[in-house]
């Protein structure tokens, strides 16, 4: 059943409505659900971007949203004043939902001409949204991404993951190839984490341990720099970053993806990096 979430905050993000999906519909497993991690992480970039004491990270920049779902963030990401938005989950049915409900959210926020033209707008990948291109595409993790409507000339500046380890339903290791494939030397990855026990290893040690590999490090945010109402014993966010002393990738374990390559044709939801379970 379709549902819609309001999410409370400044300005415009707090009118978004955000439709969700049953977590019984398998079709879109866990990918379309606002998770307490995404909430998490999105306030604290909202914190950012309005407390006059702070940098707003994403005014000007180009970002790479990954396992974006609901595309709650990529949608705030523009509304905070983000130059390029590419939403991107790695399911058919979940990235029709983010590309639904971008443009639900610039219908109620008057920033299209009419109800008319959203609809004509529902199957195409990009749209306008106040000076921010929002590009809507299909992205496995860690495989190379063609991007249809944007050169691919530079790297992207920021990179958000909300909620995205979660190794009981898929591994780690493709997140971070991503991060590593998609990130230059300045850009800065935020991710939230939610601690929850895996019994074959500390998700957190792993991530560390493979983003080592690929001279990314791992700092988690103070507790005091995150927003003040929206506080989580259990849910952190980290900033991952080039480790610039010691060059690109030079430890990478594979070869990884040598050119973009598309991803037309293939059972996508059944994909080894997709949430097809439930969060435990």
């Amino acid at each position: 059943m379709n549902r819609s979430h309001f999410i409370d905050g400044d300005d415009d993000i707090e009118k978004l409505p955000i439709s969700t999906i049953s977590e019984d519909d398998c079709e879109f497993g866990t990918g379309a659900t606002v998770w307490p991690g995404c909430i998490v992480l999105l306030k604290y970039l909202e914190k950012l971007a309005h407390d006059p004491k702070q940098v707003n990270i994403l005014k000007g920049k180009t970002v790479a949203d990954l396992g974006s779902g609901t595309a709650i963030t990529s949608i705030a990401s523009a509304l905070l004043g983000a130059n390029m938005v590419v939403c991107t989950d790695g399911c058919d049915p979940v990235v029709d939902l983010a590309r639904r409900n971008i443009h639900d959210a610039i219908s109620m926020l008057s920033l299209s001409a009419d109800k008319t033209e959203i609809k004509m707008a529902d199957k195409q990948n990009h749209v306008d949204f106040r000076g921010c291109k929002m590009i809507t595409q299909l992205y496995r993790w860690g495989e190379g991404m063609q991007l249809k409507d944007v050169a691919w000339d530079q790297h992207f500046d920021v990179i958000l993951g909300a909620d995205c380890i979660v190794p009981k339903l898929y591994p780690i290791e493709p997140l971070v190839d991503a991060i590593d494939e998609l990130s230059g030397d300045e850009t800065v990855t935020y991710l939230s984490y939610e601690q929850r026990y895996y019994q074959q290893y500390d998700p957190a040690k792993e991530f560390r341990r493979l983003a080592a590999m690929r001279n990314l490090d791992v700092e988690v945010v103070p507790d005091h720099e995150m927003h003040e109402m929206y506080p989580a014993n259990d849910i952190q966010i980290w900033k991952v970053r080039r480790n610039n002393k010691l060059g690109m990738s030079v430890n990478r374990p594979k070869s990884g993806v040598q050119k973009m390559r598309s991803t037309e044709g293939t059972d996508r939801c059944n994909h080894k990096s997709l949430l097809v379970g439930k969060h435990s």
